[in-house]
Order: structure tokens, then sequence, then C-alpha cells
């Protein structure tokens, strides 16, 4: 028998080929966040936020008190990108306000560049440690000169990009560039790329150091990451929830697809990332608090109507029902079948029992109730029909005899619904008329 063609369980999910298996595993497989923006390496309390050209930002420090709410703001330096909280109490002085989408110039872990001020949020002021802020990392707000640099940067950006290829090309280095980016004060250049495992890239920068006389950042990423920074539109028709709205990767799993009873099928079940939906976590919460009440997959079930033994095949909690299969029996000829049961059916007293309500069927007596026969029938028809038994014993068949024609060549006689040279004989009535004496002509219907 095949390999692929064998199935296995996944912990407790439906069946899937071992094929399937390794590809719903590798979906799995989850990265930590955006890497370009985060390095926990260098995140201490007191450290600053970057060694080298991060100005003076600094990470508060425990003996720094709690920032107040006024006192911060949250930007990002990426679209969508993971969001930064900085101490900036000059904002409550007049000619530094800061509003909503407001362009400020910043430091981050990669030197000076444009962030972007979101809308604070209390709930998640609240949840920041105090080493999650950043002192000193304000510069200005940004002018038509930072545009200006900015633009400048992205065409150099570009340039840069044509020679790391032809210097990969020429070292034979295997890696696909997703992005290059200058920092605003044009002093590092920042490389972004993926490849399959580690890549020995030491000579790389040797040679990038020198035909482009700056220093040089090489960051690897993985496939959620490059998705985020390319962008796109996903199978919903919509910008991605990366791109768009998603400051950090939540954790997906097999489990929630098939809690929430979607096909485990990889083309399905995937974004254009190769991972997981991360729209399955959204609702995840939803389908575990609806599920508490349910039991799960391939869990032991009685049914105590038939005394059957089966298990938990599928859980629909939106529904409200389960679906139970029932393996064959041959001692008491029982046959493998599947039963859906409501949840109202459900019954746990240290096991899983499935309690019927009864049925209103129940309340009759059954014994007494005689079959009825043919002369009961007949009988019953009598007893309908007190005034024309004879009708009601032998009923006509309405079937039995065709319908006269109309008579379209005499509209002026009452009655006509039937034609008067009809006599029941359709071959008749089209060659043969009538005698006038009221007799049939025998002798033209022998022909």
């Amino acid at each position: 028998m095949d390999n692929n063609k064998k199935f296995m369980k996944l912990d407790r999910s439906l069946d899937v080929s071992e094929e399937e298996l390794k590809t719903l595993q590798e979906l799995e497989r989850n990265d930590d966040g955006f890497k370009d923006e985060e390095n926990t390496k260098y995140k201490k309390a007191g450290s600053p936020i970057a060694p080298l050209g991060g100005g003076d930002a600094l990470y508060f420090d425990y003996t720094d008190e709690y920032p107040a709410f006024e006192d911060v703001i949250a930007i990002q330096f990426q679209p969508a990108g993971k969001i930064y909280w900085y101490y900036y109490p000059e904002q409550k002085n007049p000619g530094n306000e800061l509003k909503q989408d407001d362009i400020i110039v910043a430091y981050s872990e990669r030197g000076m560049e444009l962030a972007k001020v979101l809308n604070k949020s209390m709930d998640d002021y609240k949840r920041q440690n105090k080493i999650n802020f950043i002192k000193n990392g304000f510069v200005r707000k940004a002018d038509a000169a930072d545009f200006e640099r900015e633009k400048q940067l992205e065409i150099k950006a570009q340039a840069a990009k044509e020679v790391i290829l032809r210097v990969n090309k020429e070292l034979g280095i295997k890696m696909k560039i997703i992005k290059v980016k200058y920092t605003l004060d044009d002093t590092k250049a920042i490389f972004y790329f993926s490849a399959n495992g580690r890549v020995d890239f030491r000579e790389l920068i040797k040679r990038l150091a020198y035909e482009l006389k700056r220093r040089i950042e090489m960051r690897q990423i993985g496939v959620r990451d490059t998705t985020k920074i390319m962008g796109g539109l996903g199978p919903c028709g919509q910008t991605l929830c990366c791109r768009k709205h998603m400051h950090n990767f939540i954790p997906v799993s097999i489990k929630m697809a098939k809690d929430q009873n979607f096909s485990l099928n990889p083309n399905k079940i995937s974004g254009i990332c190769g991972r997981l939906f991360c729209c399955l976590g959204y609702e995840n919460a939803t389908y575990e608090e609806l599920r508490k009440d349910y039991p799960q997959e391939e869990t032991a079930i009685l049914d105590r109507s038939s005394n059957r033994k089966g298990y938990v095949k599928k859980v629909n909690a939106i529904g409200q029902n389960i679906t139970v299969f029932f393996p064959e029996n041959a001692e008491k000829k029982e046959k493998a079948e599947e039963k859906t049961f409501p949840k109202s059916a459900l019954e746990f007293n240290g096991g899983w029992f499935i309690n019927l309500p009864q049925s209103d069927s129940n309340d009759h007596d059954l014994d007494n109730i005689t079959p009825i026969v043919a002369k009961e029938k007949e009988l019953l028809r009598e007893s309908a029909n007190p005034e024309n038994p004879e009708k009601a014993e032998r009923p006509q068949n309405q079937n039995s005899r065709r319908p006269a024609p109309k008579d379209p060549g005499n509209p002026s006689n009452p009655n006509n619904k039937r034609n008067p040279n009809w006599h029941g004989n359709k071959k008749n009535f089209k060659k043969f008329p009538p005698r006038k004496d009221g007799r049939e002509n025998r002798e033209t219907n022998k022909e």
C-alpha cells in the first residue's frame, strides 16, 4: 500500500494522510515576529536601544518612575509594524503638540528614521512593562527636507540592491533580497533577505562596505516577515492583515482550524505566505468558550436509548450538535453508522452519555392497536358515506373513459362541453358521421 494513502492521527483531529500531515506541520511553524523591528539582544533595562547609531535613546530603568499616559506617544516605523512607546513629556507645551498620523524623526534600533504617530490605547498602555518605554528617542517633527531626503535615499537603496545582486552572483551566494533601506542620517544600509538555512556573508559584507562606503547590516527574515514587507491581497480580496493592521503576529495552530470545522486541506487554510491563516486566531476564543460544554473529538460516548457505545467524530458548536460514529457489532447485528444528536441530549456523569427526550408515541398503548385489514377498510368507507353506500363501496374510476371533445363548429350549443358526433371512438369520429336514425354504421366500422 502506498505510504501516502496510510492514514494517521494528528492529536485529536480528523484523519489525514501522511503527506498532508507533513504539510500541515510545516504550515504550523510560526515566526517569532517582525524580526527587522525588534532585537531582544539589546533590550535591557537602562540600555541603549541601538549601541551603534541609536543616539541617546535608552530603555527605561527600574529606578525610573512609570511614565504617565499623557507623557508618552505611540509610534511605528513600518506599515503595521511593532508599536513603540516613547517618553515625550514636552508634547504638552504649546507648539510641540502631536496628534495622530503626524510624521516625526526618531531613533530606532536601526538608527534615525521617520516614524508615524498612532492613536494611544489605554488598554495597551497598561499592558506595557516599565522597560518597554524609551526616553530620549524623539528628535523632531518631520519637515519638507526630511521627506525629500527620504525620497533620495529610496533611489540609493534601489542602486544598492543592484549592487548586492551582482556581488551575490559573483560569489555564488543563494539568497533572495527582499528590501534595502538606508537610515535617515545616511550612515547605514540595511539589507533584508530570505534564504534556506544560514548564509555565510562575511565576504559579501566586505565587498558591499567597499563599494557603498557605509556600514552594512544583514537581516535574515522569514516568509511571514517577507509578506508583511511586500504586501498584497489575501484570498478574501482585502489587503493582507499583516500589512494593514496586525502589529504583531499571533500564534496560529492546526487545532484552531479543527475547532472551527475547517477543512484540513493545506491549500484552503494557508495564506500567500505559505503559513496558516492569521485570521484563524480572530474567533478562536469564541470557539473555545462555546466548546466547553461539548466532549472532544474521539471521546467515548454511550447512547442510553440503544445502549450502543460510540465515539465523537465532529463537534459543531455553532449548530449546537455533535456527530457520533457507532462501530459495527456482528454479535448484536448492528451496522456501523453515524448519527447526529443535539446539544440538549448530552449528559456528563463521570462520562459522556446521550439521553434523547421521550417521544409522544410512548404515551399510547401500541398493543391495543389492531391492524386494519381489507374488510375493515370497506366498512370504514360505508360508515363515512351512509347515504350512498354503493358509491362508497365502488368508487368510479375517473380515468376509465376519455372525456368528449368540445364542438368548436357549433358555438351556440348550450352544452358546448360535449360534441354530439362523439361516440367514444376516435376513428369513427374522424371518418364516418352517425346515421340519421341513430344506429351505427356497422359496415363502415368494419373498415
